[in-house]
């Protein structure tokens, strides 16, 4: 048995491929009930992230003594493709890319050696380095809020920390609970100013007592009364209060109680946060779940264990779920499959509508659930989950899965028609259209296998996408092949001879046929003429002026079209113009070349002349008219690609935005709450809001708004507006308030050291920051002439204030002080010691740290730190201002660096219903934008970086797959011309999906161009089953006229039908009804208009194709053999010989 008798086999040996289905359909119920349910696919990415904290230090010191040393040794290493650096206050983060390729756990490792190898060289006061790599399952999931009757703040939060963690670490599945907000328990020693100048004792001296004698440290061992025993010193303070009374040890033997120069508390950590929910603080924690877990089911054991805590504590603690992208998850997921379920009942009654037999439809429904049930089986053989690539893919395919066995089913009730039974028509119809179904599968596959195996982050994004989609369709052909001829031979019904696809719209399609593939009037007009002899160089004529016309075509339309789309015009008004310029400059050369040819007379214009009225006679061939369309079809298509909005990713409305309020540094995070109380109020008076949580810090605070479902009411004009229309609508306001920065956070990401974080984020980098800067701020005051965008500025711009203190070297030398004795000093009195270094007060279950520091007040007052008592190397004490000069100054609030030069990012908002395409383009038509000054470079980062690199991706896997289809055809028809036409029809694929666009506002996005793969597929699919049945008419001996006829009669109907089947199962998908349809909906729009065009194109514009292409193949084909050929090869065959189109009848 081979594939082309699959289906006889079938027929004759029904119980094998029914136990095959059903244990596949079986197995792949199982696999669905078992399959995780996320929002996005877990991705690795090749990125490694470097995070260095040295508490209090400033961003330039920590670039010039961490960063730079970090990256210079990152360099090194091979496969390193961009270092991006953050450098803030107390911080560092440094993202290193590796290539493509590059094994992401031996990247880790060799980043962890290069920061080892520069160890040494880094600051005393880091804390110890942090290497980990990026994943997208390492973001939280949820956020829940905490509150309690009898419980304080710091309680609250430890009750977090022991037993909400443990107890929620258990659920399987869960990664991680990181609580927000709160305060930890801290011992703090606050120290006296006056009483340390008294007694001549440093906060330094203070701070390295307490961790000598605070401790509980082994002393060995020892062998008394004969047994052998281990040997502690226990220093450790029971109670606060036993800690005040230690001594610490002066100069010459003098010693101090600590009590007398401190107050010493039990109590928490300062509040550098606050978490206020409803008006009140509140203590907040996130959950995030494992690699490889269902985002679902982590939550809801998530709310069950926290409802049980709610029940074992009486009810005194309350948790209140803030935010969670679960419930967006949960509503993608439902609304696709029953996108997916509505859309292949809809293809079902297409299939009923057609056929009008209750039977063959149920043979055809049968391909449904045969096809897609196995395929999730499949999906977790290769470790794939319900996500949002995977379901929209299922969402893509739900009228593709039907549409082989509707090709099967009609080709066999059409041999029902003739008489025969259903068993004989079952395997005669089978045999004859088995190989282009065949084909026609793998021509989708063709497109969409190059999708799945592209390389970086785009692949592993879109391999969860493309493989489902070839899984499903592979499924639906061998369902096409064994399943529906088998259960139509013994479930259909003889019918007798009777007509098959005709009717009215049958006739009238016939009638246009004929009317495209009428050559009689060119026939007539080259009756009479005379073919002249031609010199070698007169074909160049008329080639030099074709060449010439198309060059004048090009430039003439750039020459229009530059200027033109830098103005602010209608977006079809400078595309149709430079048309419509190039082709009155492309026929005036044409006009000047043929008067040109004919000055000089002789044989050369005559043959001129004969060739001219060869064109012209060819002009009223309507088959060449039918090129025409095309032709025109492929020119719109040009010119709407061009007009249409773009913007990578579409809007979503995720029920979810995020505030940014932006302060001058320095100011208090008092200060700060209250103007993020003004900014609250103004958002709360919004009916969308649900729930808003503020997160506020020193000048930085942010808004998390939970918003209410987004749905359209017909008969309620004034619904609720989504989370994209309420961003763009308030963002003016928000503009309004004073003293503050305040935006909507991009949806997309790029947050901090990616981009700036609203929608429109281009980086400018370059070695010489001050000229960096101005080149920033110029492109700033450009943008702000432009409609397109709103409030632009420069990301973290505000310097922030600074004391500075400079050491007085020679008097510092003299009495043994260094700067590094300066520093630390100043730092333990004004924020304590880090942790690591700092004293730890042990308790029972857990270590407090013993922060010692001076009093706010005293922190308040310059002349406090002034007077700070400084040890010298005597072991006195002097003040600070003997050895050092305290100022006032000003730093950088930030420093961005990319590949190790400095980088600055210029955001902006967009304005209501601007696409983001628009606004890149009118940013990048900006003067500085044209010539920047050298050593300014403008490269793509974060969002942008990731688009360039999907969109190459996304380019050569579709070239990939013309390729491929391509091959598919060519070892189908044995041929190379012909192939040609099926891959000209591609070009058809795209018009009436981007009409559909415009028609409906939306922006050519990505999920348009998925859209538009599945269009390649489908119309190359119509095309093969025209030209494979005309090919197969010829070969029986039928002219070329009559083969291609009769392709047009009996396969328009299956083409049709599968062109409404799908059209019907994308219905769904394109009105989005359930959920957020951003990314389903353009999907759907572009396949539904695009396959509703190509499919009127394809049945009247691939035959007279094919009838032009089958000629030249017969006049080209002998030409090239006698040129080429050895005379052996060129030799004609017998019949019996002749390799069989289609591997089925004799080829012509």
């Amino acid at each position: 048995m081979n594939f082309r008798n699959l289906s006889a086999w079938s027929i004759r040996n029904p119980v094998v491929p029914i136990v095959l289905f059903l244990g596949l359909t079986v197995i792949g119920v199982f696999s669905f009930l078992t399959m995780k349910v996320q929002n996005q696919p877990d991705i690795e990415f090749p990125v490694v992230i470097v995070s260095i904290s040295q508490p209090g230090a400033a961003p330039t010191e920590i670039e010039n003594q961490i960063t730079q040393k970090i990256e210079s040794s990152l360099r090194s290493i091979a496969g390193v493709d961009t270092l991006t650096s953050t450098a803030e206050e107390g911080q560092m983060t440094t993202q290193v890319q590796f290539k493509i390729g590059q094994d992401i756990n031996a990247a880790v490792n060799e980043v962890k050696n290069a920061v080892d190898r520069v160890r040494g060289e880094l600051p005393e006061g880091i804390l110890e380095p942090q290497v980990f790599k990026a994943e997208t399952s390492s973001d939280p999931i949820a956020y829940f809020a905490v509150s309690a009757d009898d419980m304080t703040m710091e309680q609250l939060s430890w009750f977090i920390d022991d037993t909400v963690a443990k107890r929620l670490l258990a659920i399987p599945g869960m990664a991680e609970v990181k609580r927000s907000g709160g305060v930890d328990r801290e011992i703090t020693v606050t120290l006296d100013p006056a009483r340390m100048m008294d007694q001549g004792v440093t906060a330094t001296q203070i701070n390295a007592a307490l961790r000598q004698v605070n401790i509980n440290a082994a002393g060995g061992k020892a062998e008394v009364a004969g047994s052998r025993q281990a040997v502690r010193v226990l220093g450790n303070a029971h109670t606060a209060f036993d800690l005040s009374q230690v001594e610490v040890g002066l100069a010459m033997g003098h010693t101090v109680r600590l009590a007398d120069v401190a107050d010493v508390r039990d109590g928490f950590s300062e509040v550098t946060s606050i978490a206020k929910f409803r008006g009140k603080p509140v203590v907040t924690f996130s959950i995030a779940r494992a690699r490889g877990e269902s985002d679902v089911s982590v939550y809801d054991a998530t709310v069950v264990e926290l409802n049980k805590l709610e029940a074992e504590q009486g009810h005194r603690i309350r948790f209140t779920n803030l935010f969670n992208s679960v419930e967006y998850t949960r509503d993608q997921y439902h609304s696709s499959m029953s996108a997916m379920v509505e859309g292949a009942v809809l293809a079902v009654i297409v299939v009923f509508f057609f056929l009008r037999d209750w039977r063959s439809t149920i043979v055809s429904a049968l391909a449904i659930p045969l096809s897609s049930i196995p395929t999730f089986w499949v999906m977790t053989l290769m470790g794939f989950t319900l996500n949002t690539m995977s379901l929209l893919a299922l969402g893509l395919v739900a009228g593709v899965l039907v549409d082989d066995a509707i090709v099967e089913i009609e080709n066999i009730v059409r041999h029902i028609h003739m008489g025969k039974t259903p068993f004989q028509a079952a395997i005669d119809a089978a045999d004859e259209i088995g190989l282009a179904v065949v084909a026609t599968t793998f021509s989708i596959v063709a497109v969409f296998l190059p999708v799945a195996l592209m390389p970086g982050v785009s692949g592993q994004f879109f391999k969860n996408f493309g493989m489902t989609v070839v899984v499903a369709v592979l499924f639906s052909l061998l369902v096409a092949r064994m399943i529906t001829p088998m259960v139509a031979a013994y479930f259909l019904s003889a019918q007798g001879e009777r007509e098959h696809g005709g009717g009215a719209w049958m006739d009238r399609y016939m009638v246009v046929l004929h009317w495209s593939l009428d050559t009689r009037k060119a026939a007539a007009r080259r009756v009479g003429m005379v073919a002249r002899r031609a010199s070698w160089w007169y074909p160049l004529v008329p080639v030099a002026i074709g060449v010439a016309a198309l060059v004048g075509f090009g430039m003439a339309l750039m020459a229009i079209y530059q200027p033109l789309s830098a103005m602010t015009l209608p977006g079809l008004v400078a595309p149709l113009a430079a048309l419509a310029g190039g082709l009155l400059a492309a026929g005036a050369i044409v006009v000047l070349g043929g008067v040109l040819a004919r000055l000089g007379g002789g044989a050369q214009a005559v043959w001129f002349d004969w060739i001219v009225q060869r064109v012209r006679a060819r002009l009223v061939d309507h088959r060449l008219w039918m090129m025409g369309i095309g032709f025109g079809a492929l020119v719109l298509t040009v010119v709407l690609m061009a007009a249409l909005p773009t913007q990578f990713f579409p809007d979503t409305d995720i029920n979810e935005s995020q505030v940014v309020i932006e302060m001058v540094p320095g100011t208090t995070i008092r200060q700060t709450e209250a103007k993020t109380d003004q900014v609250l109020a103004l958002i709360e008076r919004q009916p969308e809001v649900s729930i808003a949580l503020e997160d506020i810090r020193e000048a930085h605070a942010d808004i998390y708004i939970q918003l209410h479902p987004h749905t359209f009411n017909l008969f309620h004009p004034d619904h609720l507006r989504g989370s994209v229309r309420f961003e763009r609508d308030l963002t003016p306001q928000l503009q309004k308030l004073a003293d503050a920065r305040i935006s909507f956070a991009n949806q997309n990401g790029s947050g901090p050291g990616s981009g700036s974080g609203r929608a429109i984020s281009v980086m400018l980098s370059g070695s010489d920051p001050d000229l960096l800067q101005h080149t920033a701020q110029t492109l700033v005051n450009q943008m702000n002439g432009l409609k397109q965008v709103v409030a632009p500025r420069i990301s973290a711009d505000l310097r922030r204030p600074e004391i500075v203190i400079t050491p007085h070297f020679d008097l510092a030398a003299s009495l043994g002080v260094t700067t590094q004795t300066l520093s630390q000093v100043i730092r333990i009195a004004t924020q304590g010691e880090i942790n690591q270094n700092s004293a730890k007060f042990s308790l029972s279950d857990r270590q407090v740290p013993i922060r010692v520091e001076l009093p706010v007040q005293s922190r308040r007052d310059l002349t406090t730190l002034e007077n700070l008592p400084v040890p010298t190397v005597t072991g006195d004490s002097v003040p600070l201002s003997r050895v050092a000069t305290i100022a006032f100054g000003s730093g950088p609030t930030t420093i961005q660096r990319y590949n190790q030069s400095r980088r600055v990012f210029v955001g902006a908002d967009l304005p209501p219903g601007l696409p983001k395409g628009i606004a890149m383009d009118a940013i990048n038509r900006l003067p500085i934008m044209q010539h920047l000054p050298d050593g300014v470079f403008n490269k793509a980062a974060g969002e942008d970086r990731f688009q360039q690199e999907l969109m190459r991706n996304f380019a050569a896997a579709l070239g990939t797959g013309v390729l491929l289809v391509f091959s598919v055809l060519v070892l189908l028809y044995h041929r190379f011309i012909s192939p040609l036409v099926n891959m000209g029809s591609l070009f058809l694929a795209p018009l009436g999906g981007l009409l559909l666009l415009a028609v409906t506002g939306n922006a050519i996005s990505l999920p348009v161009f998925i859209g538009m793969l599945m269009l390649f597929g489908i119309v190359a699919k119509n095309s093969i089953l025209l030209i494979d049945f005309a090919l197969e008419e010829m070969a029986a001996g039928k002219t070329k006229h009559t083969a291609i006829s009769e392709a047009g009669h009996k396969r328009a109907q299956p083409i049709v039908m599968t062109t409404v089947a799908m059209v019907a199962g994308m219905v769904p998908t394109a009105l989005a009804l359930g959920g957020d349809g951003g990314w389903r909906s353009p999907m759907g729009i572009v396949v539904i208009g695009g396959l509703t065009l190509s499919t009127l194109l394809t049945l009247l514009i691939v035959p007279a194709g094919f009838s032009l292409a089958d000629g030249l193949e017969k006049r080209v084909g002998p030409w090239l053999a006698r040129r080429f050929l050895s005379p052996e090869a060129n030799t004609p065959v017998a019949a019996a010989d002749v390799v069989p189109a289609s591997g089925l009848h004799a080829a012509e």
